[in-house]
């Protein structure tokens, strides 16, 4: 008589399907998580890509219809959203910073006033400001041997992509080192600070950013170079235009422009591969998280817009880069057991004046304006009322007619700045009936004691950057809608066009390892992974 094994669902859906092979037991997830890609951008460039984008492409699940379905798209809500499964309005994280009424302060959203920092100057940043749980914790639930390493520029980025439970989140100090706190270990590995130690950001001043490819792919994906409404942030007398290198900036500042070159990611890679080597990560049978967040493209977004030519040649030199790190990883344990994962943060808005060029109303926030129309409503309320991120906090002690007066007194103010749609009270907010997509992703941002008592919206297709460049933080498309790609060794690839969304990556990842989801999470596992 034959012996059977029951074998998990993972194995018994790659024996038996025809669709993604998925692997018996992973042992590493890799989740790369670009800092503000939209899904217009990537689908519109990704012919031309011909290095590690295109083989997470060909070798990958692709969800062309994904959005980050909240309201305020900004890099803290949209890391946290990647890492949780959950909406961040709901679970108290409301964008990259707050006002906190009981402090009477604003707080960041990874802001740790009880930890300090490790392995250099800095700020002293964890996963202190929220109860939730992420990926990296429920794989650690599983098995406790889990490892869980994050990178990043940004702080946000690689706490958020970390979870409550990380090994170790490292982030930069916009100087010349990488940190992590002291709520995650008491000292950098070795390895790290062998990397800190060895990083001379003033050997990157004379390196010259060009055009890696044909000018043609640069004239047929892009506008001019010298399109009205770019900028070159960290030099105003110079054209925001390629060629262009950080010679001309004083030294002191070096580390902290470098991270608008894309060369930085290469410095990003470079930690995630060590960590892979040195914590030994992806080598047994115990299936570890490793996050990597490429925070450059978003101040290189934010300067130049997402038709410019430097957005684009930076995301070919990444797709460079993401080819070398992928073949280090082949060669190090095995892409057979790899899982990656890519999606994004947030989008962006086109440059207001690129889309009146293509007939589209849009203009600039008056900002001059809007800021003295803050300063007169909260000289009005003798300074109780506080405004931060995208609203009005009022004094916990406000009675009902007093917030009355004060939303009558703040619709007057700002009712004719230009580039404001409505003024909304946070009730007005959570009342919102139907499932169309603004309703759904304001919803979605609403904390029913955090939240702001009221919400500023802009109009579709306003900026409130001024005077010049771009950003993002609205509900509409064009900040929300960003790539979901999951890719393995044995995939083909697939494009699925129905409408997913970012909360759905979470849950994903914990079927594909066998990871229990939490009650709380938000999304839904994407079935077409396993199918």
């Amino acid at each position: 008589m034959k012996q059977f094994k029951w074998l998990p669902l993972a194995a018994f859906l790659f024996y038996s399907c025809s669709g993604p092979r998925i692997p018996e037991n992973p042992r590493l997830v890799v989740f790369l998580a670009v800092d503000q890609l939209p899904g217009e951008l990537m689908q519109r460039i990704e012919s031309e890509f011909t290095g590690g984008f295109k083989w997470l492409l060909d070798h990958g699940v692709d969800f062309r219809n994904a959005h980050q379905e909240h309201g305020y798209t900004v890099t803290g809500t949209g890391y946290f959203v990647l890492g949780t499964g959950r909406y961040p309005g709901p679970a108290g994280v409301l964008g990259n910073s707050w006002y906190v009424r009981e402090l009477n302060k604003t707080v960041n959203c990874v802001e740790d006033s009880t930890a300090k920092p490790i392995g250099g100057f800095g700020k002293a940043r964890s996963y202190n400001q929220t109860d939730a749980t992420a990926i990296g914790d429920w794989m650690k639930k599983r098995n406790s041997k889990s490892k869980v390493y994050t990178v990043a520029a940004k702080d946000r980025a690689s706490v958020f992509l970390g979870g409550k439970n990380a090994d170790l989140p490292i982030y930069y100090n916009w100087k010349d080192t990488f940190l992590t706190s002291d709520y995650y270990t008491d000292k950098l590995p070795v390895w790290l600070s062998e990397i800190n130690q060895s990083l001379d950001v003033n050997a990157y001043r004379d390196s010259v950013w060009s055009h890696l490819r044909e000018m043609d792919i640069y004239d047929r994906l892009c506008t001019d170079d010298d399109f009205v409404g770019e900028v070159d942030s960290f030099n105003k007398e110079y054209s925001p235009t390629l060629p262009k290198s950080l010679s001309s900036i004083d030294i002191e500042k070096t580390g902290d422009y470098l991270v608008s070159m894309p060369w930085f990611e290469k410095i990003v890679l470079n930690i995630a591969m060590t960590a892979i080597e040195k914590e030994e990560l992806g080598k047994d049978n115990i299936v570890d998280l490793l996050g990597i967040g490429f925070s450059s493209a978003d101040w290189i977004g934010h300067d130049h817009g997402p038709h410019s030519h430097e957005v684009l040649d930076y995301f070919l030199r990444l797709d460079q880069y993401l080819m070398k790190f992928i073949n280090d990883l082949d060669k190090s344990i095995g892409l057979e057991n790899v899982i990656f994962v890519m999606s994004s943060d947030h989008g962006v808005g086109p440059l207001p004046e690129y889309l009146r060029s293509i007939g589209i109303d849009s203009e600039r926030l008056d900002r001059p304006a809007f800021k003295e129309k803050i300063k007169h409503i909260e000289k009005w309320s003798r300074n109780r009322i506080k405004f931060s991120g995208n609203g009005f906090y009022f004094p916990v002690d406000y009675n009902a007619d007093q917030k009355v007066k004060t939303l009558a007194k703040i619709q007057l103010e700002l009712e004719n700045i230009n580039a404001i749609e409505k003024v909304m009270t946070r009730e007005e907010i959570l009342d919102l009936g139907g499932n169309d997509p603004f309703c759904r992703r304001m919803r979605n941002m609403i904390h029913p004691t955090k939240s702001p008592d009221v919400f500023i919206v802009l109009r579709e297709y306003y900026s409130e950057r001024f005077p010049l460049g771009t950003t993002h933080g609205t509900p509409y498309d064009y900040d929300t809608h960003v790539p979901i790609v999951f890719s393995h060794k044995s995939f083909k690839s697939q494009k699925i066009t129905r409408a997913v969304a970012t909360v759905d990556i979470a849950p994903t990842i914990a079927r594909l390892v066998g990871a229990e989801i939490p009650i709380e999470v938000d999304g839904n596992v994407l079935e077409e992974i396993f199918k």
